[in-house]
């Protein structure tokens, strides 16, 4: 799993996920939230794009759900959007669709976030 700041507008930031959204190869004491933007980045508002993401996995769900945990303790808010057929199939089945929120695509994903629609 490789994450890549895309931009950041109207504080919000724009996240994409690559590859498989698994801990498999990542230590689970890593914070690559924490690691790609910063001391605070748990109170911001993070948009995750998952269009590139491979597949998912319990430990990738794992994952998701400490990184939702930490933006809500924290004051940020989590948005996953563009998830692949795979991988929403997944949150679907785990009921994460319950959990996250999610958008179909990155313009639902600013409306949530309440991005302006006029910029």
């Amino acid at each position: 799993m490789n994450l890549e700041l895309s931009s950041i507008k109207d504080n919000v930031v724009h996240v994409a996920v690559f590859g498989k959204v698994t801990q498999d190869a990542t230590s689970r004491d890593a914070d690559l939230i924490a690691d790609l933007l910063g001391e605070h980045a748990y109170q911001r508002n993070v948009l995750l794009n998952l269009r590139d993401a491979e597949m998912v996995d319990s430990s990738g769900i794992g994952w998701l759900l400490v990184c939702h945990k930490k933006f809500k303790d924290n004051g940020g808010r989590m948005i996953c959007h563009s998830a692949p057929p795979v991988v929403a199939n997944v949150f679907r089945l785990m009921r994460m669709d319950l959990v996250f929120e999610n958008a179909a695509n990155v313009a639902e994903a600013e409306k949530l976030a309440g991005v302006s629609s006029q910029e």
